[in-house]
């Protein structure tokens, strides 16, 4: 009887524990058709793709865990995959966001790889996010310089002299090895500070980038507000020795069914004996929700280069999403620029028209 007594009161216990943690699935599946047309080096480049991943949102499969600590404390785990649909995957398992965490009243502290405050404010600016049409997808990378995504920090081409032709963008979405602090909400006000230790021992094997990152963050009511400003050192093997500087504004406000977007970057570095970054982008656009299951958006951007080269860029977008149901949403996305209004010279230069049209389903 004692035992059976034991082993109720024992249950019960790991009862009480598992109902104080939770274990949460979800997920995004996108794929559609993507049709992309391109000129470099003066040739024109036709490609069609049945199954092209992510052109709304970043496939992925996500485990969310959370455990109640008590005395207003929580910790939780966050672990994602993003598969690439459509294909077989080879890469890792966990090769997007995975970090643990601790909260309470002094806000959240994560370790890990984590979306960082530069990835809130680029989809603060405009109603594309990372994906097609936004100006922050890989395709087209709205910063210049250090490109910081799910990896190592690494220099990406730059406008100089030297490199006519041969711009392309970056992003500053995740690094590897960070610790990330967010602020409790103040009436809609938040802060936050992200950091990665740099490490320099000689051995380019072992090098490391580093990086520093501040974030702001209003969201109350019908405006929202975020500002992020990103100090990259770029020390690996000693080259590219220098600080690259990213600054992000974006800003959004409700008017009924319409949301208008607002977005502003600088990118420059310092350090180097001859400077391979200075530039500034903007973006306006907005958003018509025309039904319950129809809406509408647009963007329009504009990247200045203040290089010798001059190697402007810009990007209109536009984007129609019908909800299916709450979970599936049919999609078309269509965005076209110039990669590099100067010259149509170069493996990134000259124009580009894409065009994608597919299902989204959420999980």
């Amino acid at each position: 009887m004692k035992q059976k007594l034991l082993a109720i009161a024992l249950a019960g216990l790991s009862g009480t524990a598992f109902a104080q943690s939770t274990v949460t699935i979800t997920g995004l599946f996108d794929t559609g058709v993507q049709m992309f047309k391109s000129e470099s080096l003066g040739v024109t480049t036709k490609t069609n793709r049945w199954g092209s991943s992510s052109n709304t949102g970043t496939t992925n499969f996500t485990f969310l865990v959370q455990e109640d600590l008590g005395n207003n404390m929580k910790a939780g785990l966050f672990l994602e995959t993003d598969p690439t649909a459509g294909t077989a995957n080879v890469a890792g398992v966990w090769n997007s966001q995975n970090y643990l965490w601790v909260s309470g009243g002094f806000g959240k502290v994560s370790l890990g790889l984590m979306n960082n405050f530069a990835n809130t404010a680029a989809g603060t600016a405009q109603p594309f996010g990372t994906a097609m049409g936004g100006g922050y997808s890989s395709a087209f990378g709205r910063l210049n310089g250090a490109n910081v995504s799910s990896g190592p920090i690494t220099n990406v081409a730059a406008s100089t002299a030297a490199t006519a032709g041969a711009f392309a963008g970056a992003r500053d979405i995740r690094a590897n090895n960070s610790i990330k602090w967010d602020s409790p909400s103040f009436s809609g006000f938040t802060a936050g500070l992200l950091y990665r230790s740099p490490n320099s021992n000689g051995n380019a094997a072992a090098d490391s980038d580093g990086q520093t990152q501040v974030g702001l963050n209003y969201n109350n009511g019908p405006m929202n507000v975020s500002y992020a400003h990103s100090n990259i050192l770029s020390n690996v093997a000693g080259i590219n020795t220098g600080v690259t500087t990213h600054n992000l504004l974006g800003a959004n406000y409700k008017f009924g069914a319409v949301t208008l977007y607002g977005g502003w970057t600088s990118s420059k570095n310092t350090g180097v004996a001859a400077r391979t970054v200075d530039a500034r982008s903007w973006n306006v656009a907005l958003k018509w929700q025309a039904t319950p299951a129809l809406s509408v958006a647009a963007n329009v951007l504009r990247s200045d280069d203040k290089m010798a080269a001059d190697q402007d860029r810009d990007l209109n977008s536009l984007g129609l999403d019908y909800a299916m149901s709450k979970r599936t949403t049919a999609y078309v996305r269509w965005e076209g620029g110039d990669n590099d209004k100067s010259a149509v010279t170069g493996a990134n230069g000259g124009k580009f028209n894409r065009t994608a049209f597919g299902l989204k389903h959420t999980f």
